[in-house]
């Protein structure tokens, strides 16, 4: 990390030591592919890295698929959880079970990247920090595609660093749970009782003629590693398809969580609940346009208590909404080529007895270009505009290319713009450690990247990216000293490269391992002050997981993540070591597992400790 006044156009530049390293990489993966065939992944469908569902053979950026089997074999129990098996998402959790967690990718901020659930904007127009609340059980899930880069072409604001949409389950599998009991120790320094963990979820699926039904609800609770650390959370979730051309999603999610330390230091508490409805209707082909309408509405909850030794003088409570509403169309041009053009509109509005009562509006329209020249070649560019009643228009654009050279390597490039409008936290929040000032705008960023995938066999594959940001106007919290209110400031640009690596390998009997590797490089204009989050970035991260079958009808799954973290107060780093041990009695699993077994004291979020070594026992009942 260095700190410098950038020069505008300016383009950032990446050491020769790290690009002679993914050279080395990309030249050691050719010699394996004199045999390589075509993988599974050319049929694979994905639906948000395009406007329409597109084959992943033809995604001209770097896009991520977490499955559904990767979900169950491995040591995960949440969404933030399985985001942790990505290297190029910073999950950024405030202690067990991701009860408050930040995303962030590629280097951007937790405020600079898209939450979707099938396609529906969860970021919430109150706080970044809520972003986090996916009102959706674990096992509801299909799917989670992670579409790094900007966004804001396809979905509009806060797409800088990446896009993370998670797809519900449509199909009716047979009913399905866990059971858990477990317990985790205060990290060092801590004197407090371990805490004990209990834990639930489930889901069945049922059908009748044309309509099919997957409902799934979960349940956690803890007593917490430290003091105003435990928390109960309760989610449920309902997708119904009637036919295949209308579906609605209906789900809710209800956090109580002990926040000490999490936005100052104080004993804080905070309940939070957030409810999800979604409507999305295949209306039909007119004049050779197949149209698609949708439309949602959410509403989150917020009490938080800065200090529960002083509620009457720290309490706060907000209640922010969110209606949206779309109509696309899409057809095709010529042999092989197509168009989308759609419209939207939105409104967030909050009730707040801090942040005050406010609204703002926008209308966008987008348009998608897609045509592949030849067999192996893909061309893509999209253009989005956003008019706010309070920001203006912001203009979107993006463009890719992508080329297969063999059936064993693609090689892929693109560039867009993304842009990200304040929270009303930014703009009005108050309390005894911040202050937000309302004039705050909007941030603006261009991005590019440049990568290779490589298919040595059916069962192998390889991936490598260059990428690179320059980040405008954006939004800090600064301070002149730790005396002092963190305050907002639009005062940064913010130039960030990167070089992502992955690797997965499947073996025959269903066992699988797979590795990524991600580093970055910011550089940000100099401030005088303290900075809270621009400067908080991993450098390094990686991460390995695997599942492997085992004699005697066992499996183990290990995970390992390792980071090294910068930011103000200095650098860090971290391995955080979790394993599981399965075996299959017919119908049931016994899991064994532990977490954090390296016992590693480290913070994900400045002066909020993580948990220290866990372990848990659980039952579950798989068909």
């Amino acid at each position: 990390m260095s700190s410098r006044a950038p020069v505008e156009g300016a383009v950032p530049t990446w050491g020769s030591a790290r690009g002679a390293t993914l050279v080395a990489m990309v030249v050691v993966a050719f010699p394996a592919l004199a045999s390589a065939g075509q993988a599974p992944f050319r049929q694979d469908v994905v639906v948000t890295a395009a406007a329409t569902p597109v084959e992943l053979s033809t995604v001209t950026r770097t896009l991520t698929v977490i499955t559904r089997d990767q979900i169950a074999r491995l040591p995960v129990h949440t969404i933030a959880e399985a985001l942790r098996l990505i290297s190029s998402v910073d999950v950024r959790a405030r202690g067990e079970r991701g009860v408050q967690t930040d995303f962030a990718i590629r280097g951007a901020n937790f405020g600079q990247m898209l939450m979707l659930v099938d396609g529906v904007r969860l970021n919430d127009a109150q706080s970044g920090h809520h972003n986090g609340d996916i009102p959706v059980p674990l096992d509801a899930i299909d799917r989670i595609e992670i579409l790094h880069g900007p966004g804001s072409s396809l979905f509009g604001a806060d797409a800088f660093g990446g896009t993370i949409n998670v797809i519900t389950r449509r199909d009716t599998a047979p009913a399905s749970g866990v059971l858990q009991l477990g317990g985790v120790g205060s990290p060092d320094g801590i004197d407090h009782p371990a805490g004990v963990l209990v834990a639930g979820r489930g889901q069945v699926g049922v059908a009748r003629g044309a309509v099919r039904e997957v409902l799934a609800a979960s349940v956690d609770t803890s007593s917490g590693f430290m003091v105003e650390r435990g928390f109960t959370t309760a989610g449920i979730s309902s997708h119904t398809s009637m036919g295949e051309r209308t579906s609605l999603l209906a789900s809710y999610l209800w956090k109580d969580f002990g926040a000490n330390g999490f936005y100052g230091n104080a004993p804080s508490h905070e309940w939070t609940n957030q409810a999800l409805f979604a409507v999305d209707h295949r209306i039909g082909i007119a004049a050779g346009w197949q149209l698609q309408a949708n439309t949602s509405y959410r509403t989150h909850g917020d009490h938080f208590i800065f200090d529960v030794r002083r509620p009457g003088v720290s309490e706060n409570r907000h209640r922010s909404h969110a209606a949206i509403g779309a109509i696309r169309g899409s057809r095709g041009v010529g042999d092989r080529g197509s168009v989308t053009l759609g419209l939207d509109a939105g409104s967030d509005w909050i009730r707040s007895t801090n942040l005050g009562n406010h609204d703002i509006q926008r209308i966008s329209g987008f348009s998608e270009w897609r045509h592949a020249p030849v067999a192996n070649v893909q061309l893509d560019a999209s253009l989005r505009l956003d008019r706010y009643t309070e920001f203006g228009t912001a203009w979107s654009p993006s463009l890719g290319v992508g080329w297969w050279p063999s059936t064993a390597i693609r090689l892929r490039a693109s560039t867009g713009r993304a842009f990200r409008v304040p929270t009303f936290t930014e703009r009005y929040y108050s309390d005894p450690a911040n202050l937000a000032r309302p004039d705050v705008g909007p941030e603006h960023a261009w991005a590019w990247e440049s990568g290779i995938d490589i298919f040595p066999s059916d069962r192998s594959t390889f991936g490598a990216t260059v990428f690179g940001r320059l980040d405008h106007d954006v939004i800090d919290w600064l301070r002149p000293s730790v005396a002092d209110r963190w305050q907002t400031y639009n005062i940064r640009d913010v130039d960030t490269v990167g070089i992502e690596v992955t690797a997965r390998r499947t073996l025959t009997d269903g066992s699988f391992v797979q590795a990524g590797y991600t580093t970055l490089d910011v550089d940000a204009a100099a401030v005088t002050q303290l900075s809270k989050y621009v400067l908080d970035y991993a450098p390094h991260s990686f991460v390995a997981a695997a599942s492997i079958v085992l004699p005697a009808a066992l499996r183990v799954a290990p995970r390992l993540e390792y980071k090294k973290r910068t930011r103000s107060t200095g650098t860090s780093d971290y391995a955080v070591f979790d394993i599981r041990v399965s075996r299959q009695f017919g119908l049931y699993e016994i899991r064994l597992e532990g977490t954090n077994l390296g016992d590693a004291t480290y913070q994900e979020v400045l002066g909020v400790a993580m948990p220290g070594r866990g372990a848990s026992i659980s039952l579950a009942y798989r068909p």
